[in-house]
């Protein structure tokens, strides 16, 4: 059962593999200036986020697998005691464009925390999904950004707005 099984998934990956061969390939390379607005109970402690992110992929057309590495810093309320939070998220995603300038997008990685009572970063599990419009060499997209929290459950969220530069 398990070497059958085994032969025809390898079978079938080697047609997508081909199929995705034939395609033209293409690179990515981008960045983003991030705006932010915190979500849920995540927002009763921070006001704002800002930060920039730097993005390499390749695909095809219409898929992109990319690779992001940023730095966002949440600026927090007054009575805060945990100060401003920064992150430096590193993910993996894909770029789907249904249209020659509509695209979704999704990531998930590892977010490196840090707010001002902390000696250290600390990983947590970080994940966003958006939407946005790719011109020539413009960018715009919105964003749903999530990490988990450790202390307590759930996730602390932000809508994003992502501005930049793309050549595809």
């Amino acid at each position: 059962m398990f070497r059958s099984t085994f032969f025809i998934v390898l079978f079938f990956s080697t047609f997508s593999i081909g199929k995705l061969a034939a395609q033209k390939a293409s690179l990515f390379a981008g960045g983003n200036i991030i705006v932010g607005f915190p979500t849920g109970d995540f927002k009763n402690g921070y006001k704002r986020a800002t930060g920039i992110e730097a993005s390499l992929g390749a695909g095809t057309k219409r898929v992109i697998l990319l690779g992001t590495v940023g730095y966002t810093s949440y600026k927090e309320l007054a009575g805060n005691n945990f100060g401003k939070i920064t992150a430096v998220p590193i993910k993996g995603g894909l770029r789907l464009y249904p249209s020659r300038i509509l695209f979704l997008t999704g990531n998930a990685g590892v977010a490196l925390l840090k707010d001002e009572t902390m000696s250290s970063r600390e990983s947590r599990l970080a994940y966003d999904a958006g939407i946005g419009l790719h011109f020539i060499l413009g960018q715009v997209s919105v964003h749903y950004d999530s990490w988990k929290r450790k202390n307590i459950p759930g996730y602390s969220s932000s809508i994003q707005l992502k501005f930049g530069l793309a050549i595809k």
